[in-house]
């Protein structure tokens, strides 16, 4: 995995409320699937976006988890867990960890639209037969 350094004028979101518990998986981020763009027009994803798998890929890529989407990142049995790498992706894919387990600061997660006060049926969609993810 190559380094990675924060964009200019972005901090990293620390999103952990403790690392007790945690557990960790490795997912691939697609560049295609992050729109998001820092002041110097680097593409970036920040810590604490919960990530889900674009089916309409065959490689398995992941991208930001978006309740509109037509790619099956909309679909909630794709939610893969909550990001836990500050990644840029201007240069194109990059392989990150992703939170399978552990307890977050609800404040700092982002979901679809929703950024901290997640609606009760998204917290509920994080704590399934394959994820464990509580909130403080």
């Amino acid at each position: 995995m190559r380094s990675i350094t924060p964009a200019s004028g972005i901090v990293a979101i620390e999103y952990l409320a403790s690392t007790e518990g945690t557990q960790f998986d490795s997912v691939t981020i697609s560049a295609d699937l992050v729109s998001t763009v820092d002041s110097d027009s680097k593409k970036y994803l920040n810590k604490g976006v919960v990530l889900a798998r674009a089916t309409s890929t065959a490689s398995g890529l992941v991208g930001p988890y978006d309740p509109t989407a037509t790619d099956g990142r909309q679909l909630s049995y794709q939610i893969v867990g909550v990001n836990d790498t500050f990644a840029d992706l201007s240069n194109g894919n990059v392989e990150a960890g992703v939170l399978i387990a552990g307890t977050v600061k609800e404040s700092k997660i982002t979901m679809g639209s929703a950024v901290g006060a997640l609606p009760p049926t998204y917290k509920e969609l994080l704590r399934n037969s394959k994820l464990d993810i509580r909130f403080n």
